[in-house]
């Protein structure tokens, strides 16, 4: 096991920092609470990190006079390197196993496990990369992660639906309560075709490697948008962008038809103020029930009127201009779900699409290009 190198404390902690989070210090097997680092060759650290659903792994330069692999603590040693002045950090494994870093005047002894206790990681193998654009992918997960189930006994709905066809990037969620679709056309023919249903702690990890990538692009002042590849083989879904690469363990579950959830014909179509909207029912909820939080929405020529009263608590209401001729309608929401969809898109302008009182309502924003579908199931009120 005697392992020994040289590393600047930024590079290292820039490792630790997009790996120790995935170390699971929950788990019966104590060697999941730690993260693996091996040396590749004479200039490269690895850190791996597993809590055997996800895998992260980060590379990083050092300067390596013995080659080796051990297994540490991810918290204990992610709080360390936090903490160590800037410079350079020397890294020593005794043959006992014990970790010594150096650093200026500071040092630590702490243990370390032999890296060959450590579960492997899946393996791309010769999985094809495709590479998608980083900022795109981000807004699809921005647009949808809201309706995604938290509920993991109901793996085929705690996740995200990803798909790509070759010319659409597509994203999917529902909670059996509200459904969100949020699509990106893509440019040329080079985009395979694929489909994956990643669970929700996959997709929060995504969201942060998509962070890191567009925060890394904004420090070097690069002129092209950062890209991430993605593959899937073997029952994994892989994620790569610069020198991380995340494994995420694919949920075996079908996915509902949610083409069939999202009403094709509504007769009713009413346009208004997103911002006017959101300030309306964030007000009027504040006198909902605390547990299902109804409200109701009344749509009459030029106006809608959000209403609710709560016996406990009182009664509110407000009136928006919109942009609306049809036939008046009234119609019971869950106000935190309106609010969700409204949260997760930017443009000025909604179309909020109604029928009848027990149809779902369908929220789409107004402007080009906009390519998103909410759907919010009513309420009886």
């Amino acid at each position: 096991m005697p392992m020994e190198l040289t590393i600047d404390k930024r590079s290292f902690l820039k490792g630790l920092a997009r790996t120790h989070g995935v170390a699971d210090r929950k788990s019966s097997m104590p060697i999941l609470s730690n993260i693996l680092l091996t040396t590749e060759s004479t200039n490269t650290l690895r850190l791996a990190a597993t809590d055997l659903y996800l895998g992260v792994t980060a590379t990083a330069s050092a300067q390596v006079s013995a080659g080796g692999s051990v297994a540490v603590s991810a918290r204990t040693l992610f709080d360390i390197v936090k903490n160590l002045p800037e410079g350079e950090v020397k890294w020593t494994v005794g043959s006992n196993g014990a970790v010594k870093l150096q650093c200026g005047k500071v040092q630590y002894t702490i243990p370390g496990m032999s890296g060959e206790d450590f579960p492997p990681l899946p393996s791309v193998g010769r999985a094809e990369f495709v590479e998608l654009d980083a900022e795109q992918v981000g807004e699809l997960i921005a647009r949808t992660s809201y309706s995604m189930s938290t509920d993991d006994t109901r793996p085929h709905l705690a996740g995200a639906l990803f798909q790509g066809d070759g010319k659409v990037l597509r994203m999917v969620t529902t909670d059996g309560h509200r459904l969100s679709k949020a699509e990106h056309k893509v440019e040329g023919d080079s985009m395979l075709s694929f489909s994956m249903l990643v669970p929700n702690k996959g997709i929060g990890e995504l969201k942060r490697l998509i962070e890191d990538l567009k925060a890394e692009s904004k420090r070097s002042s690069d002129e092209d948008r950062p890209s991430i590849g993605v593959a899937t083989t073997g029952g994994n879904a892989f994620f790569r962008g610069a020198d991380v690469l995340l494994s995420v363990k694919l949920a075996d579950e079908q996915f509902p038809p949610y083409s069939k959830v999202i009403p094709q014909q509504q007769s009713r179509r009413v346009i208004a103020s997103r911002q006017s909207l959101v300030d309306s029912l964030r007000r009027i909820s504040l006198v909902s029930n605390d547990k299902s939080g109804g409200i109701r929405l009344s749509v009459a020529e030029g106006v809608l009127r959000i209403l609710s009263e709560n016996p406990d608590v009182g009664t509110g209401s407000e009136e928006i201009d919109v942009d609306y001729a049809g036939e008046p309608v009234t119609i019971g929401f869950n106000a935190k779900y309106l609010l969700d969809v409204l949260g997760a898109l930017t443009e000025n302008d909604v179309a909020l699409e109604l029928s009848g009182e027990l149809d779902p309502g369908v929220i789409k924003p107004v402007g080009d290009g906009a390519d998103f579908v909410g759907v919010v199931m009513p309420m009886r009120i």
